[in-house]
């Protein structure tokens, strides 16, 4: 540092601390405006729920309609207690994913996003299983066809509502109105998928 810069220091310290005046930094309000502005809109965008992809969106709504088409008329040719039966499992069903959607929003229980698909989805595969016994409740096609009834009902929820997760916390997800962190076992690694291309495709 040379003698110059010392000059020059001094003076600037001398007057900005010179005795009687005060330097007060000068804060512009538009300027303040335009910080809390970004800042307000990024934690909007970390804040904002990913929905699923729009091909991702047209395969679940399409697998759901395949499956109501497919399960529908089963309705009309079963006894008229197996299909009641069914519908009141349906019913069931969607009580025990809502109670499922409060445990994992409100982190009862620390659930990992694929261990919970499974525990979710293994519930509904029990229950299509079960179908196939004599059980008084669940079996003889009554756990089968209301398997196959809310499947078909949550892929089609999921799709119009372009939720990315778990396809049987869809309708749960429509009643509460928030998303479940849930990952699908079979949408969510296709949704990543497209994801990435697009963004190959739109860099």
């Amino acid at each position: 540092m040379t003698a110059a810069s010392f000059a020059v220091t001094d003076q600037c310290h001398a007057h900005l601390f010179r005795p009687g005046h005060y330097v007060v930094p000068e804060i512009r309000p538009q300027d303040y405006t335009k910080v809390t502005t970004g800042s307000l809109d990024s934690q909007a965008l970390v804040k904002q729920p990913r929905l699923a992809p729009p091909v991702g969106r047209a395969l679940r709504i399409l697998v759901g309609l395949a499956l109501m088409i497919y399960v529908t008329p089963v309705y009309f040719q079963v006894p008229v207690r197996v299909a009641v039966g069914s519908l009141l499992l349906v019913l069931g069903l969607i009580g025990v994913y809502s109670l499922i959607h409060i445990v994992v929003s409100r982190r009862i229980v620390a659930f990992g996003s694929c261990l919970g698909a499974v525990v979710a989805f293994g519930l509904l595969v029990t229950l299509y299983a079960a179908g196939a016994s004599v059980l008084p409740i669940l079996g003889r096609g009554k756990g089968q066809l209301a398997a196959v009834t809310f499947l078909g009902l949550s892929l089609v929820v999921a799709g119009v509502r372009a939720f990315p997760g778990c396809e049987v916390m869809a309708i749960p997800g429509l009643v509460f109105g928030k998303q479940t962190e849930l990952a699908c076992l079979i949408f969510s690694p296709l949704d990543r998928l497209e994801r990435k291309l697009r963004s190959k495709h739109g860099a």
